[in-house]
């Protein structure tokens, strides 16, 4: 029983404390931020752009009814303000980035690296 509980304790005792820092600084935390966002960012983009083209197909389709004319042009306008605010964020983080780190240029749209097949 003793044995089971000091184990923990002998296996820790192999590690070499001077090695155990992973190197966690702020930098490397704003990168992986960055690293995240940027994969998140382009898939909402998309949902937004699906939002919109999904209420002009609705407007399309609605055939000169009123009621299902209003619902399309609610759908157009989230649509458009879904857009709006992940284009604002990907500026608004550009910008704390710029400020804290101060680079003179803009970090890329977010999203995969299409250079090579340009």
């Amino acid at each position: 029983m003793i044995a089971s509980v000091l184990i923990p304790l002998v296996a820790y005792a192999q590690i070499n404390p001077s090695n155990t820092s992973s190197g966690i600084t702020i930098t490397a935390i704003f990168k992986r931020l960055t690293q995240i966002f940027n994969l998140i960012i382009p898939f909402l983009v998309l949902l937004g752009t699906v939002i919109f083209i999904w209420g002009i197909v609705k407007y399309v389709t609605a055939g000169g009814d009123e009621k299902r004319l209003e619902e399309a042009k609610s759908i157009i306008v989230w649509g458009i303000i879904a857009l709006a605010v992940m284009l604002m964020a990907w500026g608004f983080v550009a910008v704390v980035i710029d400020a804290i780190f101060g680079t003179e240029n803009l970090p890329p749209l977010p999203g995969p690296d299409l250079t090579p097949f340009l």
